[in-house]
């Protein structure tokens, strides 16, 4: 939905694009951290992180812990749908908030430790949920707009980092480009992603609008 904002009595600037960043935060985060924790695997390195994207991904199949972490994150979910699925005057719409699981996967990091700029494409929904997050020695997700700041500026890009905390999640578009800068700590920095469909084309696990 386009916005409007008036300069002055013969000029206005419409914004006909935007992009959301949904961002959530965990009740009773210490207690769902600790069910988190223990529900995941051991780590395992491949390349310069810890992660299971791979060998669950590669094969189409969803981690052992997704059911503790989606029983979490489930009123998140929700609510999303339900904003989704609805006209700013509170209208319900036929479409618009199916969301079918495609791949959930943990990420740690520890000192040096990164993730280079990319996307994960034309799938819907990414997601990220805050683990083991220092908000004073770690740093969020950045993202990349896919926009210009302004013609005949040199080409300047325009980069955005949420504040987040330990037991945030967010949800954002799946084709934004985004990175995890180098952790520059000694404590290391997890984190759980999720990519969601919105059209049923093969989800793992499918939810239901309200």
């Amino acid at each position: 939905m386009a916005t409007t904002h008036t300069l002055n009595s013969n000029a206005e600037v419409i914004e006909m694009f935007s992009i959301p960043l949904y961002k959530f935060s965990i009740p009773n985060w210490e207690e769902e951290k600790k069910l988190i924790l223990e529900a995941l695997p051991e780590e395992k390195l491949y390349l310069d992180i810890c992660t299971d994207f791979f060998e669950n991904s590669n094969e189409r199949r969803l981690p052992s812990y997704t059911d503790v972490v989606l029983d979490i994150l489930f009123p998140c979910i929700q609510t999303l749908q339900d904003t989704l699925i609805r006209e700013p005057s509170g209208n319900k719409l036929t479409q618009g908030g199916w969301f079918g699981l495609d791949n959930m996967w943990y990420q740690t990091e520890y000192k040096g430790h990164n993730h280079e700029l990319h996307n994960h494409g034309n799938v819907g929904w990414s997601s990220v949920l805050y683990v083991n997050y220092n908000p004073e020695v770690h740093t969020a997700t950045r993202f990349l707009s896919p926009y210009n700041a302004g013609a005949g500026v040199g080409g300047l890009v325009m980069r955005y980092q949420p504040n987040v905390k330990e037991g945030d999640f967010i949800i954002f578009n799946s084709d934004v480009a985004h990175e995890a800068l180098p952790n520059q700590s000694d404590e290391k920095r997890t984190i759980i992603s999720m990519n969601f469909q919105t059209a049923p084309v093969i989800p793992i696990k499918q939810y239901t609008t309200k």
